[in-house]
């Protein structure tokens, strides 16, 4: 007898996404549908994934929410702006009215929210707020994915999905140079986009969530002037399938600057 599959609804899919998407199809427990404002993206097809168009009101979302039966609502809604908690608030506000949906994973997918919660700074007026607003109620579950910085942002760009950011991130895998904020000796952490997304379906598996406090959180730690000692060479390692388990090094000899 087929087995019930748990529906995951996934809101403003990007890169990191695209990892979450392909890791819940892989499972047998899940399928997922997307919420767009649009059409979507051509991959979305290719994989089968069910598309969704909302506006992001409360109604439409909430409509999509009971209509596919989701038990999970997860965000990759990426805003630097105080509409970041307008968007949320109504994924959270259909998720209490929803007769399904009451798990919600808010869209926190970089940074130390325990040790540096308002850093970067645009989280202060953003991602703070919404914060409050979910300790503030009883009736939905939430998990903040407390990952550091993305490790796919080492690799050259045909070995991840993750969009380079080489004016964000230190190390730009496709110029082949590297600008070492402080000195190089403070702590920095890291996850591989493919085990977050690997997290991510364990954490839907589970019958109760981890404690709401208690962010998912990242899977390394170094500091910038070890790997720079530990890995001399380009090696754009790949988990076989293109995309992932990787690691780059660039030399300390060619491209490093430090300030």
């Amino acid at each position: 007898m087929p087995t019930t599959r748990q529906v995951i609804a996934l809101a403003g899919v990007g890169d990191l996404g695209r990892y979450v998407s392909e890791e819940l199809l892989a499972s047998s427990h899940f399928e997922s549908v997307i919420l767009t404002r649009g059409s979507g993206q051509p991959w979305f097809t290719e994989l089968g994934i069910s598309i969704h168009k909302t506006d992001y009101t409360v109604p439409s979302i909430l409509s999509i929410l009971d209509t596919t039966h989701a038990t999970t609502l997860i965000s990759f809604i990426n805003d630097l702006t105080p509409t970041y908690i307008t968007t949320h608030a109504a994924l959270l506000s259909a998720c209490r009215q929803s007769a399904t949906c009451k798990r919600l994973i808010p869209s926190e997918w970089i940074g130390d929210s325990e040790t540096y919660p308002l850093k970067p700074d645009y989280y202060a007026k953003s991602r703070e707020p919404f914060r409050q607003m979910l300790k503030e109620q009883k009736e939905v579950e939430w998990t903040l994915f407390n990952i550091g910085w993305l490790a796919d942002y080492f690799l050259p760009k045909e070995h991840t999905y993750m969009k380079p950011v080489p004016l964000e991130f230190p190390v730009d895998a496709n110029g082949w140079r590297a600008h070492v904020r402080g000195t190089g000796d403070e702590g920095q952490s890291w996850t591989c986009a493919r085990d977050v997304a690997r997290a991510v379906v364990e954490l839907c598996k589970a019958n109760e969530p981890p404690h709401a406090s208690d962010p998912q959180n990242a899977g390394g730690h170094t500091t910038f002037v070890y790997d720079k000692l530990k890995y001399g060479r380009l090696d754009a390692g790949t988990d076989g399938g293109g995309h992932g388990d990787g690691m780059l090094g660039l030399s300390p000899k060619e491209d490093i600057e430090t300030t």
